[in-house]
């Protein structure tokens, strides 16, 4: 698969954080011409309210990540980027994917016919201040349970744990450099 198109979306909020650091090491080792980075602590991303809007209308009421989700559309490559925060995503990351909810209510609404027909890959990178290992492996299961309706495979994931005490940075640039090999994007 050819990816033309790589959409970063980034749920850091430190400029020189491991996890954008993490960005710019995946960033420097991958070969693709159209990379855009979504940085979610910059956008003024209004909250999913469950008003059902979208099950009428096919979108969001708030038309704020009309853009956003332009990209999100076109992109054949998702990496989804967050610190462990209380086990799971930054804030903004997570508010970002609750906001998928017209994509669930076209699902189901149309007999679960994928509203993106374009099949994407995704891969998560995060940085936890302790071990880390189990809060990864819940962030990669919400990420699947959410991608079995926006026809979106998970590939693989790399963590940088430790970042309070002793970083394993080294770790974390070997899983991202297996996943791009693994793609073929190297």
């Amino acid at each position: 698969m050819k990816y033309n198109n790589i959409l970063i979306i980034d749920g850091s909020g430190r400029k020189n954080g491991y996890t954008k650091k993490l960005i710019e090491f995946f960033e420097s080792n991958v070969e693709c011409e159209n990379v855009v980075r979504f940085e979610a602590y910059k956008e003024k991303l209004e909250f999913c309210d469950g008003c059902n809007f979208c099950e009428e209308n096919e979108h969001c009421k708030y038309n704020d990540l009309d853009l956003f989700f332009k990209e999100f559309e076109n992109a054949d490559l998702i990496v989804f980027a967050s610190p462990v925060y209380n086990g799971t995503f930054s804030a903004p990351l997570k508010a970002l994917i609750d906001r998928f909810q017209p994509y669930y209510t076209y699902f189901y609404k149309h007999n679960k016919k994928q509203k993106i027909e374009k099949t994407r890959k995704a891969i998560l990178i995060a940085s936890s201040g302790r071990a880390g290992e189990k809060p990864l492996a819940f962030m990669e299961e919400q990420l699947k349970f959410a991608f079995s309706i926006l026809n979106i495979e998970f590939v693989g994931s790399a963590l940088c744990n430790f970042t309070d005490t002793n970083a394993n940075v080294k770790k974390a640039e070997t899983e991202i450099i297996g996943i791009l090999e693994r793609m073929d994007l190297q």
